[in-house]
């Protein structure tokens, strides 16, 4: 628990920081530091694994959702526009995230081959965002965030997804706590 805590914790500090080089040793997701004033880990939920040959077969499917539901709200009419076009870009935030999952596990583990049948762990921290500045305003705003680090057998944590907790697209990834 505390090595996922501090993998966390040193990548929120590298956020605050705007550590460029830091930010892309540790995670594979893009995320906005303007205004970022401050972060903590509020959180850390059970592991969950996931098959290697399983999350290749999700970025492919995850690709495929993304360009039907594009193709559906390029077609829709204006009744069904608005809802469409929600669920395109929650299938377009989906996609992203498988990619940017296979994308962290050669960060996790350099060097290594990990095999399709290769256990990789995941983990949900919550965390909040602390945002200041003239273009927030007079006052500090809080905000809840989900981030998912996963690692590769014997690898390091590596973040592929940070979304604000209520709109966090990420969908369940692998089964809960082995046993």
């Amino acid at each position: 628990m505390r090595e996922i805590r501090t993998a966390a914790q040193e990548y929120l500090k590298a956020l605050e920081r705007q550590d460029v080089k830091q930010i892309g040793d540790r995670s594979t997701c893009v995320v906005s530091t303007n205004s970022l004033t401050g972060a903590r880990v509020l959180a850390v939920d059970p592991s969950r694994w996931v098959r290697m040959g399983d999350l290749d077969s999700l970025v492919r499917v995850g690709i495929s959702q993304q360009a039907l539901a594009e193709a559906a709200w390029a077609k829709a009419k204006d009744a069904t526009a608005d809802s469409l076009f929600g669920l395109a870009r929650l299938r377009s935030n989906q996609a992203s995230i498988y990619r940017n999952a296979v994308r962290a596990v050669p960060l996790s583990a350099p060097g290594s081959l990990v095999a399709r049948d290769s256990l990789l762990e995941i983990r949900s921290v919550r965390a909040r965002f602390r945002y200041a500045g003239p273009v927030i305003g007079p006052k500090p705003v809080d905000r809840e965030e989900m981030v998912h680090l996963l690692r590769a057998p014997r690898g390091t944590w590596i973040v592929f997804s940070v979304f604000l907790r209520d709109e966090d697209p990420t969908p369940t990834l692998g089964r809960p706590e082995r046993v």
